[in-house]
């Protein structure tokens, strides 16, 4: 496993929007491996892995290159700043935080916080993000000068990989971009009897709404969103309550809010980890969404599904997955593609 690669894409910021430095990273990992890429007008890149086999199903494997994040929207004549959310983010989980702020200058601040002694103690509300006050204690007449409304902001928390875990923010979906990359970068080309594409999307965070113009370029009979996924094992939770847990394999995906996912497919993707001895785990749910529903959807359609990394606490600053997921999720990705000509939609 490479432990650099996820601390600098965990550890490198990337709202919805200001995917740019991300963007780098992964051509920079992947770029050689393929045969072309282009980046369209809205910052998607697409790359095309292998040349081109006539008559061969094409597959198209996504990861979203932006986080749940902030960005200035307002600078009081304080100095102090209010931002807005980018993507889903409890209120309850903010306040207070550290925050970095992606100024022309990394500036570190705090959520103001009310010290409980002098709070209402009644109130059980959480203030809304954009009514609360992000403190740098720095001058207002400095910190004009290197922040500006529209600069990004991230939760300020490192990733931290040890003991077979990685603790850290933005799991959701750099974990993803990892598994996709590692995949190219190892997969035998050679022995590839499909059209391999992967694309690392914009502003999944925001409606999907980079993967909704990936389609028509790539044309897919068959596409996988790979991201990282709620699991909810915890004590006390009802086990039909805990979805994807952590130590059990990736997440094959049956629905979502958004998404049916293709029987046919699913089937295909349980037999491979059946046959290499992979575990895995289904879910099916009526929350959330990924890039999948938009590549079933938008084009000519495709077979769609979802693969995932279980990962505790999705969307705060802290969250939790295990090494031992992320390289079953690598190993059943790996041979899903490879067998893909193998397909049979009975």
């Amino acid at each position: 496993m490479n432990n650099e690669l996820i601390k600098e894409l965990c550890d490198t910021p990337g709202v919805p929007g200001c995917e740019d430095a991300i963007s780098s990273i992964v051509s920079r990992e992947i770029e050689e491996s393929c045969v072309a890429s282009l980046k369209d007008p809205m910052g998607n890149l697409i790359f095309q892995v292998n040349n081109t086999i006539p008559e061969a199903p094409t597959i198209l494997i996504d990861a979203h290159m932006d986080e749940v994040g902030f960005i200035v929207s307002h600078i009081e004549d304080s100095g102090m700043l209010r931002v807005i959310a980018l993507g889903g983010i409890d209120p309850k989980l903010f306040y207070g935080q550290r925050l970095t702020i992606w100024g022309k200058e990394k500036i570190e601040s705090t959520v103001a916080a009310i010290p409980p002694h002098i709070s209402d103690k009644n109130s059980s509300s959480s203030t809304p993000v954009e009514d609360c006050l992000i403190d740098t204690g720095i001058s207002a007449s400095k910190i004009k000068k290197i922040v500006a409304i529209g600069d990004q902001v991230t939760f300020s928390t490192e990733c931290i990989i040890d003991n077979q875990r990685i603790l850290s923010k933005s799991l959701d979906d750099r974990i993803g971009l990892y598994v996709m990359i590692e995949t190219i970068k190892k997969i035998n080309k050679k022995a590839l009897k499909c059209n391999l594409f992967a694309s690392a999307s914009v502003q999944e965070e925001m409606g999907l709404r980079g993967a909704r113009i990936i389609n028509s370029q790539v044309n897919p009979d068959f596409s996988i969103a790979l991201e990282g996924t709620v699991s909810n094992d915890l004590p006390g939770v009802p086990l039909y309550k805990k979805l994807a847990q952590l130590g059990n394999g990736p997440e094959i995906r049956i629905s979502d809010k958004y998404l049916i996912a293709d029987r046919g497919f699913n089937s295909y993707m349980q037999d491979i980890a059946l046959k290499k001895g992979i575990k895995y785990q289904l879910t099916a749910k009526n929350a959330g969404g990924t890039n999948a529903t938009a590549f079933q959807v938008t084009g000519q359609g495709s077979k769609a599904t979802v693969l995932s990394v279980p990962v505790r606490y999705l969307h705060s600053p802290s969250s939790v997955c295990l090494t031992k997921d992320v390289d079953s999720t690598i190993k059943l990705l790996t041979n899903s593609i490879l067998n893909i000509h193998k397909f049979k939609n009975d």
